[in-house]
Formats: structure tokens, C-alpha cells, sequence
């Protein structure tokens, strides 16, 4: 069953990285230029969706969000999703109304392009297997949450094998929500991982349609909540729409 549509799945994912190479390149200079000086921060954001609504216009990703107003009106937050497609950091740029550090794998700094975004400071890339510079990403991500920045976190680490299934969620998040008595913003991608769910597997899931995008209320930290239960609350709110 696997190889019925593969032949379009391949060229779709052919034609889906030709325009975001082609969309980031005739972009690029325009990065450089905004992405300076002490508003880049409010600048990125408009870059960011710029860059995210023409790869989705162009590849044909139509988005649903369901309580796009549940993102507080105030104050830095932490937005945590399930990861389950490379198309959950495009469209996470798409849906955060405000400024926002994500922070993604290290690996990232190495995909052409979107690494302009860690590299100017914009995003933070997190090496867990280098411990020192794990604790510099962190030293990073609380001088965001002061600066009124809100953080995209991916709790999983990385995007498991069986999708929607999610992985376990590490504490990263939560320490910091702890940290700092942050409000959590849950998101479900839903079904991220049917429209296009790895770049490498040409003949895996890659086609055109609507992701569905769930924001959740809000969940609100006090220094008296704990580390544990925010986990796992967090992991079943999540997981309550896949």
C-alpha cells in the first residue's frame, strides 16, 4: 500500500523543497538587512510569517487553528507541541502572534537558510549531547523569557517513529515555566505528519491539504506548581486531540 501515490509523494516533496529553497534564497538579503539592530526581534516575527505563508500559498498547506485567541495578550509564554513533521516549525512561525525564541535542535544550524535565524540570535539551538552548550542554550533561553520573549518548545526532543504517538516529554520546558511561573501554551499539531512527515523519506507521507492546528487554554505556573504534573498535564492536553 505504501508505494500507491509514491510517484507523487516524491515529486511532491521535490516541488515543496524547491520553493523553500527558492522562497528562502530570493528572501535571504531581506533577512540580513532586518534581522539587525535592537528591533530585530519584532522584526523577525513579520520575516518569519512572510517566509511561512509563501511556502504554504505555494506548496498548497491550507491551515485550520482552532482557539488561535487562547495565546495570552500579555507577557512572555512557552509554547510546547507534539513534534511529528518538519512542517510543525513552519507553521509554528505561521500561528505565535508575537515574538518568540524557538528552540531546536542543533542540527538545525546546519539546514540552509532558516539556520539564518539561530545564527543572528533569533532562535537557540540546543546540543544535548555537549553539556556546556546545553547550559548555554539555557542561559539563553531564560535571558529571552526576561527580555519579555516567549519561547516554541518541542518537549520530545525530536520526532519519534510512530507518529502521532508521541515520545516522552523531557523537562526542559517545565524547569523553565518553574523558573520563570510562565504560562504554558499547549499546541496539537494533528495531522502534520499526513501532509509531510520526513524530508529524507522521499516516498513517505508528502502531499497538499489543511493542517489542523489546536491552541489550548493556557495553564497557569506558580513557583508552587509542580515540575511532574505540569509534564504530564501538559502531555495529556496535547495528546487529547491526536
Amino acid at each position: 500500500m505504501r508505494w500507491i501515490g509514491a510517484p507523487f509523494r516524491f515529486l511532491y516533496k521535490l516541488y515543496f523543497g524547491a520553493v523553500y529553497l527558492t522562497s528562502g534564497l530570493l528572501l535571504y538579503p531581506y533577512f540580513l538587512i532586518v534581522l539587525r539592530g535592537e528591533d530585530k526581534y519584532r522584526k523577525a516575527v513579520k520575516v518569519k510569517k512572510l517566509w511561512s505563508n509563501i511556502i504554504c500559498i505555494f506548496c498548497v498547506i491550507r491551515v485550520k487553528v482552532e482557539g488561535k485567541d487562547n495565546f495570552p495578550q500579555e507577557g512572555p509564554f512557552i509554547v510546547c507541541a507534539n513534534h511529528a513533521s518538519y512542517l510543525d516549525i513552519i507553521l509554528m512561525y505561521k500561528i505565535i502572534p508575537s515574538d518568540f525564541a524557538f528552540l531546536g535542535k542543533s542540527e538545525v544550524l546546519k539546514w540552509p537558510i532558516i539556520n539564518i535565524f539561530f545564527k543572528k540570535g533569533i532562535d537557540i539551538p540546543v546540543d544535548r549531547s555537549n553539556r556546556k552548550v546545553a547550559s548555554e542554550s539555557l542561559l539563553k533561553a531564560k535571558e529571552a523569557l526576561r527580555q519579555e520573549r516567549s519561547l516554541a518548545i518541542f518537549p520530545e526532543g525530536t520526532m519519534g517513529p510512530e507518529p502521532p504517538k508521541m515520545l516522552r516529554f523531557k523537562n526542559g520546558a517545565f524547569s523553565l515555566a518553574l523558573e520563570f511561573s510562565t504560562e504554558i501554551v499547549p499546541i496539537t499539531f494533528v495531522n502534520n505528519y499526513k501532509l509531510f512527515y520526513d524530508h529524507i523519506d522521499l516516498m513517505g507521507a508528502g502531499r497538499p491539504g489543511t493542517a489542523s492546528i489546536v491552541v489550548h487554554q493556557p495553564i497557569k505556573v506558580t513557583p508552587q506548581s509542580d515540575l511532574v504534573s505540569l509534564r504530564n498535564e501538559t502531555y495529556d492536553i496535547i495528546k487529547s486531540k491526536l
